[in-house]
């Protein structure tokens, strides 16, 4: 049976609880009003199948990219190892492509890159099929010298205890094993108490952190929510791509991170509520098409005050 701490009210991380989250967008507003969203991530250093891992890298980045933009980035930018650029070429909708330096096809640092990449960015989403690509030196750069926030996801979580302390400008996206590597528990013990784990892990590294699962647990180290969006189509890779790709998008237009964590494990879940195709055939894909159904709910909610009317565009 899950446990909790006496202390810890679980809030609800549902429409009503989410109206006051995001800032109204103006008719008036330009692309350069709503930030620029740097994806980085990508490795080719998988055995047996470089093709494919290639591939495979270019399409993770391009998935995230298109969930950022889709979350309100005004613009976009997918940085990956240089040896992988010509595999992201196809996928280029609506993003720039960066090379970044690498060695045996993971990323390595590079100061004078690092800097002309996230110069102008005002969020960074890292970690992303990134294998053992130097997460923990952008990350530094990135959170000494300028003012974006960050999203570690995946590969881009092995740097957390190494960075400390995140300054409140962090969400980290565990999964369940990622947060038994992140803390040093088992996941049995984080099982037994995920909302006390997820708040002591914020708390600790001063960041937000979603602990993803069945029910994603949301904290910044006080409040803890609860988000019971979603079902079984999110049982796929490329899911949590997407749940950095929408988180990373509300932060560069300047969503606070708690904000930006619950409104994306809230639009995560219900875009797959909202899809039509089966679990069995559902793709990442699939999330992408309905995330203008969710943003479509979430604005009519605000629109109308939290009143909870069903806004324009959303299917009885």
């Amino acid at each position: 049976m899950t446990k909790q701490a006496d202390d810890i009210r679980l809030l609800p991380n549902d429409l009503q609880s989410l109206q006051f989250t995001l800032p109204f967008r103006t008719d008036e507003g330009a692309k350069q009003d709503f930030g620029r969203a740097v994806i980085v991530g990508g490795s080719a250093s998988f055995v047996g199948a470089p093709c494919f891992a290639a591939e495979s890298a270019a399409e993770v980045l391009a998935l995230a990219g298109e969930a950022a933009m889709r979350s309100g980035a005004g613009t976009t930018v997918l940085a990956l190892p240089d040896i992988l650029l010509p595999a992201l070429y196809p996928h280029l909708r609506y993003s720039a492509a960066f090379a970044l330096p690498s060695s045996g096809g993971n990323i390595v640092f590079d100061e004078a890159a690092a800097k002309k990449l996230f110069r102008g960015a005002t969020s960074v989403a890292m970690g992303m099929g990134m294998a053992d690509g130097d997460a923990y030196s952008y990350a530094r750069l990135l959170l000494d010298e300028t003012d974006a926030t960050l999203v570690l996801d995946a590969d881009g979580l092995k740097c957390a205890r190494g960075i400390g302390d995140f300054g409140g400008r962090a969400v980290l996206t565990p999964h369940i094993g990622e947060a038994a590597r992140l803390t040093g528990l088992t996941t049995e013990e984080i099982s037994a108490r995920p909302a006390e784990i997820c708040r002591e892990t914020a708390r600790e590294l001063s960041a937000v952190v979603i602990l993803k699962g069945h029910e994603s647990y949301i904290s910044d180290g006080e409040s803890v929510y609860v988000n019971r969006t979603g079902n079984g189509k999110l049982s796929k890779g490329g899911s949590g791509d997407v749940l950095s790709g929408i988180i990373g998008g509300l932060l560069a237009w300047k969503v606070q991170p708690l904000h930006a964590a619950r409104v994306g494990a809230y639009a995560l879940g219900r875009a797959a509520e909202f899809s039509k195709m089966n679990a069995v055939s559902h793709l990442p894909d699939d999330i992408m098409y309905c995330l203008p159904l969710v943003f479509d709910e979430l604005q009519g909610v605000m629109r109308l005050g939290g009143e909870g009317a069903d806004s324009p565009g959303i299917p009885d």
